[in-house]
Formats: C-alpha cells, sequence, structure tokens
C-alpha cells in the first residue's frame, strides 16, 4: 500500500472534560447521564446528530431484556437509567406492541416486560431531555479519530467536525463506540471475526413501513408502532464492519434490496396491502465488531450457568440468540457482567462500555441486547464520574463504590446490601 506522510501541526483544544464518552447509543448515553449525576462535566461525542445509536439511527427499536424472556423471569435484571427511558416513553406514548412472546408486566407499577417496541422518534426526545436535564453536553456530527496518550495512561482524544480537527482533554474516556475505536487506537488487545471464520451475527439493515389501513387488531410484522411497523430487511451480510470498504459495499448491497424485500413480505400478508416504505436506517444494523480483552473475559459456562461475581455491575437475562443454532433461553434469572469486563487491558483512564466489553461470543449474544447494554453504560459512566471525584484510574476504584452508587441511581444487582467492609 502506499503511504503518505502527514505533516505535523498544532490543533487546537476544544474542551477539557472529566469525563468524555464517544457514542451516543444506549451505552453511551446512559453512561453521559451516569457520569453527570455523579458530579463530572460530561461531554457525550456522537457521529449523528441525535443520540440512540443503534436503536435510532439503525431503526432497531425494540428494547429487550429488562428480565428474562421465559420462566424463571421473577427478577427485573436491569432497571435504573435504561427503565426511567421506558417510563418516560410511556408517559408520552411512545411505546409500540414488542413482537416478541413474553409475559407481560404492568409498567404501571413500574414492573417491566422482557422487551418494548419503541417509537425511535419519541426516543430520540425523551433521550435528549435526559441528557440535557442531566447537564451533560453533547458534540453531534462528530467522529473520534485517535487517542492522546502518555505512556499506557489515556489523556483525551482527537476528533473531527466540521470545525476541523481538535483535541479533547478528559481525566476518563468512556468507548462506546459499539466498535471499540478508542481502545483499539489506544493499544489496547482485542479480537474479531471479521467474515466467517467463526460462529458470528450478520447484519441486517431495518426500514419502516406505514400502513394507513392497519386496525389496533391487525397484526403487522416486524415492531408495531401505531400505523408503521419497522421491518427487519435484508440481511445476512458476512462483512468486518471496521472496514470503510466492506460496510459501503454492504450498505449498497442492502438498500438495493430493500423493495423487493419488500414486496415479496407485502404478497404474502394481506394487512400491507396499503403499505408503503416511509424511512430505511441511515445506517445499517452493525451487531459485531471487536471486543476488548479485559481483566475478566465472561464465557459460555458463565451465561448458562447463570454465574455470580463479587464485582457485579450489571445483569445480563436474554437468550443467546444464534450460536447453538437456535435461540437458547437461559434456565436461570441472569447472569453477571463483572466490573472487570469494562476495564481494557494496558491502557489507563479506559473504560469500555456496551457491545464490545470483555466476552466470548456465546455471553456476548445474550448481553448485546440494549436493555443490557444500557446497564453496562450506566455502570461505566458511574465508575467514569467516581474515578473522577476520588483522583483514581478506574482500574483502583473500589468496585463497591461504583455498587453503591448503581443502586443509589435504581440499578439492579442481586445485592441483598453492598458491604463497606
Amino acid at each position: 500500500m502506499k503511504t503518505y506522510l502527514e505533516p505535523s501541526r498544532q490543533i487546537p483544544i476544544y474542551a477539557q472534560k472529566d469525563v468524555v464518552v464517544v457514542g451516543g447509543g444506549p451505552a453511551g448515553l446512559c453512561a453521559a447521564i451516569a457520569a453527570a449525576r455523579c458530579g463530572a462535566d460530561t461531554l457525550l461525542i456522537e457521529r449523528f446528530a441525535y443520540p440512540g445509536g443503534t436503536a435510532t439511527a439503525s431503526l432497531m427499536g425494540n428494547i429487550n431484556g429488562f428480565r428474562n424472556q421465559k420462566k424463571p423471569d421473577a427478577t427485573q435484571t436491569v432497571k435504573g437509567i435504561a427503565a426511567e427511558i421506558i417510563f418516560a416513553l410511556h408517559r408520552i406514548g411512545g411505546l409500540g406492541d414488542s413482537p416478541y412472546e413474553q409475559e407481560e408486566y404492568d409498567i404501571e407499577k413500574g414492573e417491566l416486560s422482557y422487551s418494548y417496541a419503541v417509537d425511535t422518534e419519541k426516543l430520540k426526545l425523551v433521550c435528549l431531555e435526559m441528557l440535557i436535564a442531566s447537564e451533560v453536553q453533547m458534540l453531534f456530527h462528530t467522529m473520534a479519530v485517535d487517542v492522546i496518550k502518555e505512556g499506557s495512561e489515556l489523556k483525551g482524544i482527537i476528533i473531527e467536525n466540521k470545525s476541523g480537527r481538535q483535541a479533547i482533554l478528559a481525566k476518563v474516556v468512556v468507548d462506546a463506540s459499539g466498535d471499540a475505536d478508542v481502545a483499539a487506537r489506544a493499544g489496547a488487545p482485542f479480537w474479531q471475526v471479521k467474515k466467517d471464520e467463526a460462529p458470528r451475527m450478520g447484519d441486517n439493515l431495518m426500514y419502516k413501513i406505514c400502513c394507513p389501513a392497519a386496525g389496533k387488531k391487525d397484526k403487522l410484522p416486524g415492531v408495531k408502532v401505531g400505523k408503521t411497523a419497522i421491518i427487519w430487511g435484508p440481511g445476512g451480510i458476512v462483512m468486518n464492519g471496521c472496514d470503510a470498504v466492506e460496510l459501503s459495499a454492504a450498505e449498497v448491497e442492502v438498500r438495493r434490496r430493500v423493495y423487493e424485500h419488500f414486496d415479496n413480505m407485502r404478497s404474502n400478508t394481506p394487512a400491507l396491502k396499503d403499505a408503503i416504505v416511509v424511512e430505511t436506517a441511515p445506517m445499517i444494523g452493525i451487531r459485531q465488531t471487536r471486543f476488548i480483552e479485559g481483566e475478566y473475559k465472561l464465557t459460555a459456562d458463565d451465561a448458562i450457568s447463570g454465574a455470580r461475581f463479587t464485582d457485579v455491575v450489571a445483569i445480563s437475562s436474554c437468550p443467546i440468540i444464534h450460536y447453538y443454532g437456535y435461540r437458547r433461553y437461559l434456565e436461570h434469572e441472569g447472569y453477571d457482567i463483572p466490573y472487570r469486563c469494562l476495564l481494557p487491558l494496558g491502557v489507563e483512564n479506559l473504560l469500555v462500555a456496551g457491545r464490545c466489553i470483555s466476552s466470548e461470543q456465546q455471553p456476548y449474544e445474550s448481553h448485546r441486547a440494549m436493555a443490557p447494554v444500557m446497564a453496562i453504560g450506566h455502570a461505566a459512566g458511574v465508575s467514569a464520574g467516581l474515578a473522577v471525584k476520588q483522583s483514581v484510574p478506574p482500574r483502583k476504584l473500589d468496585v463497591r463504590d461504583v455498587q453503591r452508587t448503581l443502586v443509589a441511581q435504581g440499578a439492579e444487582l442481586r445485592l441483598s446490601e453492598v458491604s463497606d467492609s
């Protein structure tokens, strides 16, 4: 490959912050809110013009994983900020009909079911209002393109946007990019199935249809909200989502197939007779790319056996949906996600949140669902905020402080108490 030697130059420092969160998806927005609630001066970086990430930019309009989809399901394993978002959507009529088989719990009593269909536009609004209320500064249309390091310590990030190339200094960075972009650029070790070398989940383009003649009792495919439905569209793409050429080719392929996919579905569904396509997702739904190597890596046995950890900061009770060739439901009420999975090896002052935490494939296919991802983001944000408050790197935090704060902020950790001893 030919190369070009980029000349060195001085770039302006845009900001100096306590906490910078890279990525405003389900994990990142929860991380930013949590860090700010801990008193940290927090900046959220997002490449789109709104928060929500996969939930909004990829039209994945169903938030799954608040409890086990099948019995035993008595414990609501995800609460906290994630639950606040669902309650806020409920208050403004932003919930629809989940397509998943599940036991329905009474939201009016503060109980959440396994999953909720969401109005993606109202989700953008709710998330914006919560970020504003928490005094999180937001910088949209912005990409994190490099890191600022001194030895093993991460000191900040380099960004690019319409204002050019700038630096942001931070005491703690939360990588909620989904693809572990910051961690990888900082030199943290990671693993990745790039194509079909091993079992992995494929990627789909979601699209939204409007069904003007649909009544309340009409069963529409996909995620129904009012007279609209979000459809799992063309997919099965096997690509490296961290490669711009492959990602571009995949976007071209799936977008060319949308109307063929829609026509085939409409011909077999009478309720869609007058339906039209009204929106395709701005971004293909990317399910997996990089996974960091952290202080602990979740294993298949952890997920299947329902492992508990003393440094628990989140819980996943979702099924393992692909690896075994069928939807493998958990036979327990969830497995713990330890704090150590958020700490990448070899880099200080960095936490990773979302689907790219340290994990094997099997547990990833469970905790990748949006509700546990939001719980992981909540934990990362609290950890970042406390690290700043206590003037210690995240790796040196006492996890009991993290747990106490998470519980105080409404999270579920299944701890009868958080001991001071």
